[in-house]
């Protein structure tokens, strides 16, 4: 290949140049942004509850060993523990690397099932799998306060703000604990059941079909797209239910006929004190793949106009805890950081070699590298965490490194009276031996990571790898 063939098509290596920027721009806005990166765990877990406390050996004795024995003949299960206690024991199953973990937790959990009738019933069996990722996946804690009571305050959550803050993109739940919510219970009259030969299964399965309130009502077609109509239905008053039609016979039995329909509350089954008072506190919980700043900023601007709404009312949600926050705060320190130290660095080049071009030069190529390295991680779903911060600003300064000698040889071929073309081509021939051999060891010294058994390890060389490579 001719030597100058990079040389002589300077308008094609800008637009690559300017096509790698911009489409890294592009993969960076849809990178999530986390503290630590995600991962799934080879190891599942099984809790052994008792309801009776029962001494150390009767819980291994009963219960750890056989299911022990029973999983021991699992597939790609490298390591089993296993604890006992008085009222809870573990049994901890580590796999082998590359194991498909959906799958070895369905197994598991066929194996669990089959034994379950075999243990004395005071035990309970529990499959969970371990994963980072549904341990850390609580973005808020909000509190809903106002006057009238709890049991007022979770009627409001429960009808005006639970709804509107689940249909934000990234939100997988909304929980909420504290005070009462409303309910209708219906108490069947047990002689009037057998007169009508009416089963309560039957009423059961007729509820169940006639609280089905979202249904399909047509298509419209408009502006040539096809729009799916759907109609919703709510009860409004207690009488509607009451109207029901259970069974047919000479006359329609209804469910007033048969039962009696009340409208009250549910007994309360959380508790939630701030301050030591009683309060209604939600929890919001994030989807796996949602941005967790974005959403964060998304949720905040809903309850805004979630309290602009509630003011007539004297309803107000308040953030308590946002991990987005915390999150985003160590970020941009760390990104702070590495634009400190980038700055250091210019400032540095520019004290020694006292060149404004060569300095401008190696700036710019810190941003371009940076950006680019963006689609590297969109291509290999790695996020924007610490790990992947630290691994670019260690090779942000084997890049100023590379940069500064290479610059230099072309520098000085240039005071000798070489041409600026022969210059660029002789001085980064004379030196592209030592580059690479230098940018290879360090390249080299994260391959025993990439080839250890520890999960982490390799967690942690495929991010700060990536990252420099």
């Amino acid at each position: 290949m001719n030597k100058h063939f990079l040389i002589q098509r300077k308008v094609l290596i800008s637009m690559l140049f300017i096509a790698a920027s911009l489409l890294g721009i592009i993969s960076w806005k849809h990178l999530k942004m986390e503290i630590f990166p995600n991962a799934e765990l080879p190891m599942l877990y099984i809790q052994v509850n008792s309801r009776i406390e029962v001494t150390p050996e009767y819980m291994e004795q009963e219960a750890i060993i056989p299911v022990e024995s029973m999983i021991a003949g699992l597939e790609n299960i490298e390591e089993i523990q296993s604890t006992a206690g008085r009222r809870t024991g573990s049994i901890l199953i580590s796999y082998e690397e590359r194991t498909d973990l959906k799958y070895a937790y369905l197994k598991l959990d066929e194996k669990v099932a089959s034994i379950r009738g075999d243990l004395p019933d005071d035990f309970s069996l529990q499959v969970v799998k371990i994963d980072l990722e549904d341990m850390s996946n609580t973005l808020m804690s909000l509190q809903a306060r106002g006057s009238g009571g709890v049991d007022r305050v979770r009627n409001y959550v429960d009808q005006h703000i639970v709804d509107k803050l689940e249909s934000i993109e990234g939100v997988a739940a909304v929980n909420i604990f504290g005070g009462r919510q409303k309910s209708v219970d219906i108490i069947l009259d047990r002689a009037a059941c057998e007169a009508y030969d009416i089963a309560p299964s039957r009423v059961r399965s007729m509820l169940a079909s006639n609280m089905n309130l979202r249904q399909y009502g047509g298509a419209v077609n408009e502006l040539g797209l096809r729009f799916f109509v759907y109609l919703n239905a709510e009860y409004e008053h207690i009488s509607q239910i009451e109207e029901l039609i259970i069974g047919r016979g000479n006359n329609p039995v209804r469910l007033k006929d048969i039962a009696e329909v009340y409208y009250g509350e549910k007994e309360e089954e959380t508790i939630s004190r701030v301050n030591g008072k009683d309060a209604v506190s939600l929890e919001v919980v994030n989807d796996a793949q949602a941005n967790i700043i974005e959403l964060s900023h998304n949720v905040e601007d809903q309850l805004e106009k979630l309290n602009q709404e509630g003011r007539p009312f004297d309803i107000e949600v308040i953030v308590q805890d946002n991990s987005a926050e915390l999150m985003e705060d160590n970020i941009n320190q760390i990104i702070r950081l590495a634009l400190t130290g980038a700055l250091l660095a210019i400032f540095v080049l520019w004290v020694f070699l006292r060149n404004v071009k060569l300095v401008l030069l190696v700036a710019m190529a810190m941003p371009i590298s940076i950006f680019a390295a963006f689609n590297f991680f969109f291509a290999f779903d790695i996020s924007i965490n610490s790990l992947t911060l630290i691994g670019i600003a260690l090779a942000v300064g084997m890049l100023l490194d590379t940069s500064v000698v290479v610059l230099e040889n072309i520098y000085r071929l240039r005071t000798l009276g070489v041409k600026p073309a022969e210059a660029v081509v002789q001085g980064t021939s004379e030196v592209w031996r030592s580059i690479v051999a230098a940018t290879g060891t360090t390249i080299a010294v994260f391959i025993p990571f990439i080839f250890s058994n520890d999960f982490l390890v390799k967690l942690l060389a495929r991010h700060i790898g990536v990252s420099i490579v």
